[in-house]
């Protein structure tokens, strides 16, 4: 049974979470005087360069930090480095909604995402060394997944991110408080050193694979966007988007030790079904709906975890988007979201790690840009330049990338024997 410190822990861990990944995963937005600014072409452009470059760099700092912290024997130095992050997020986050000028937002959106990284590496250690905070820390980094994918950044194609992609100020706030609370709990706190892992697993491994995963993927969504400027991509440039993609995420899987690479193959696949689905203005009181099915999602899975659920959703997912111009609009999101958020929960549970920067890294990479992000198409208001794709691409790309990540999860099953670990987490 829970107790109350246990619910302030995962009460903080959700915040945080939430906080941080949307420092990760969103734009940085700040205040416009005028309706010149808000449909700038240069501060629409600096956004979507900026963002997915910024969410790369944001996970290789929060693996950095994972790593770097993940040996302490006092949590309260961990926690203490997680309100540091959350303190310098806040003082941008304060300091950009006074902004009027449009020259500092790349500059302000690279420092909101390297403090998201801090917060996310350091919260990220203290949360999933514990059950109910670690729930709380899945519950907050999916929930924030989900309003990503299914919530439009841009209104058109030209106009600038919407108000409500931005991060809330109170939950900014909200969310310092409590870590520095925890914070003061755990000052005194101590732990048993950690014993030695073997050469062969290094702390350098989870750095190397996040740096290969995050930069790949970024390399193969710029590349296929320039492809797409203009006119219309062939199937071999998507073709071989989706192979690096495949290539990269299983490299960054033989990087981490045992079998932890499978959360990163997992959160892959999730990432591009999610990227096939439509968006929409808000998620409004849906928002409700999201934290339930996820909330159940992540029960089930502390149940009974297997990776090969969170890939048939993935895959039932990319189908679905196949077939969407069929249904109503309102039909296709519900359902769409619905089975996002619950394969997203159940993904964190589905793969058990021996390392908790393992961990980190497959929870963050839900975050990382996927190559469907260069492909325009109608039913995503993401400002993606070219001839718009089929309806179907979307989705066939999502399935092709999901049978990848099938197929690599079997060679890495295979190529790794199976050893008993206590910690659970992932995608």
């Amino acid at each position: 049974m829970p107790k109350i410190g246990d619910g302030l822990d995962a009460l903080t861990a959700f915040a945080g979470a939430a906080v941080a990944g949307m420092a990760l995963f969103l734009p940085f937005t700040f205040s416009i005087t005028g309706q010149s600014s808000m449909d700038s072409p240069y501060r629409v452009t600096s956004l979507v360069n900026s963002v997915p470059r910024a969410a790369a760099l944001g996970l290789i700092v929060a693996v950095v930090i994972a790593v770097l912290v993940r040996p302490l024997t006092r949590p309260g130095l961990v926690w203490l480095t997680a309100t540091a992050g959350a303190v310098a997020l806040a003082i941008n986050y304060l300091i950009g909604t006074q902004m009027t000028s449009t020259n500092v937002l790349t500059t302000q959106n690279y420092v909101d995402s390297l403090s998201g990284g801090v917060m996310y590496g350091a919260l990220g250690i203290c949360a999933l060394r514990m059950r109910w905070p670690a729930v709380g820390f899945a519950l907050g980094t999916v929930v924030v997944f989900v309003y990503g994918e299914v919530v439009a950044v841009f209104t058109s194609n030209t106009a600038a991110a919407d108000k409500a992609s931005h991060t809330p100020s109170w939950l900014v706030l909200a969310a310092v408080v409590l870590l520095a609370v925890n914070t003061s709990r755990r000052r005194h706190g101590t732990m048993l050193p950690i014993t030695p892992r073997l050469a062969a697993d290094l702390p350098i491994s989870p750095i190397i694979a996040a740096t290969v995963l995050s930069l790949s993927l970024l390399l193969a969504t710029e590349w296929l966007s320039r492809e797409f400027d203009g006119r219309r991509a062939s199937t071999w440039q998507i073709g071989l988007a989706v192979a690096v993609t495949i290539g990269a995420a299983f490299l960054a899987a033989v990087l981490l030790p045992g079998r932890d690479g499978a959360g990163v193959l997992l959160a892959v696949s999730v990432a591009a079904a999610a990227d096939s689905l439509g968006d929409t203005p808000s998620l409004g009181w849906n928002l409700i709906l999201v934290l339930l099915i996820a909330t159940a999602g992540i029960l089930v899975a502390l149940r009974r975890p297997t990776p090969w659920v969170v890939l048939l959703g993935a895959a039932a997912i990319s189908v679905f988007a196949m077939f969407t111009q069929q249904l109503s609009w309102t039909v296709t999101w519900t359902i769409g979201t619905g089975l996002l958020a619950a394969v997203a929960g159940y993904g964190f549970a589905a793969v058990r790690v021996s390392y908790l920067p393992s961990a980190v890294l497959a929870l963050g990479a839900l975050y990382l840009p996927s190559v469907l992000w260069a492909i325009p198409t109608a039913f995503r208001n993401w400002p993606a330049g070219g001839v718009q794709a089929a309806d179907s691409t979307p989705g066939r790309t999502a399935l092709a990338i999901t049978i990848g990540a099938t197929a690599a999860l079997l060679l890495l099953y295979r190529i790794r024997p199976a050893d008993p670990v206590r910690v659970v987490a992932t995608p």
